[in-house]
């Protein structure tokens, strides 16, 4: 996980920021907005400096650091910080290609490095993890490189991967990789038109009340109600 927002951080070094934390080629990168959690000494420390933005500038619900900044950033203004967070993912998947790929990647380097370990525990473990690299994750490679065909640096990325697979399980994953991947690659691109068309993950949200003299006031969220004194 990297957080952008530090004191340090301006407009002008942001993509110096963000190449560092690229460069570890993590399998999964959460960015996320430094953000002052109530309770906490930084919460303490910005509502000193009179920094924090009130109810009517930010809702609490917003505080989860993907949206927005709580605090006033002395050099990242006018809501930019969004702009920045989006970038470092974008720039993320560009260099180091989707996760799902490089979660592979680790696991059938796990595999190679332990399958003949002298402990049969690890041994066992190793191999249960790695049964499906011959065929779904296989398959997964296969509709990853199909659906990244376009693009040269990604393609190269998931081919070597899918390569250094094939050399490892032979004529199985040959034989599995555009079967499943065929699979798996039209349900990407019907998944892809949904979303397209306006369906979302999230449920639908609404909030509701009691009568307005009442001691108490239901929140009812994506199906679930949470009461609380009014």
């Amino acid at each position: 996980m990297t957080g952008y927002g530090i004191e340090e951080h301006t407009p002008e070094n942001i993509d110096e920021v963000i190449d560092y934390a690229v460069s570890h080629n993590s399998d999964l990168h959460q960015f996320m907005l430094y953000t002052p959690i109530p309770g906490t000494p930084l919460y303490a420390e910005q509502e000193a400096k009179g920094t924090l933005l009130g109810v009517a500038e930010f809702h609490q619900a917003d505080i989860h650091g993907q949206l927005k900044f709580n605090f006033r950033h002395p050099h990242i203004k006018d809501g930019r910080e969004g702009e920045f967070l989006l970038r470092a993912f974008h720039r993320d998947f560009a260099v180091n290609g989707p996760s799902v790929v490089r979660i592979i990647r680790t696991l059938l380097q796990g595999w190679k490095r332990y399958r003949n370990h002298p402990n049969a525990r690890i041994r066992a473990r190793f191999a249960h993890q790695a049964a499906n690299l011959p065929t779904k994750y296989a398959g997964a490679l296969w509709a990853a490189r199909r659906r990244c065909r376009r693009d040269p640096h990604c393609k190269q990325l998931i081919s070597r991967v899918l390569d250094e697979l094939y050399a490892e399980f032979g004529w199985k994953a040959r034989l599995a990789a555009p079967i499943v991947g065929r699979y798996l690659y039209h349900t990407l691109c019907r998944e892809e038109r949904r979303l397209q068309n306006g369906w979302t993950y999230e449920p639908p949200t609404f909030f509701e009340t009691n009568s307005a003299d009442g001691p108490e006031a239901a929140t009812r969220v994506g199906g679930i109600t949470a009461t609380s004194r009014a």
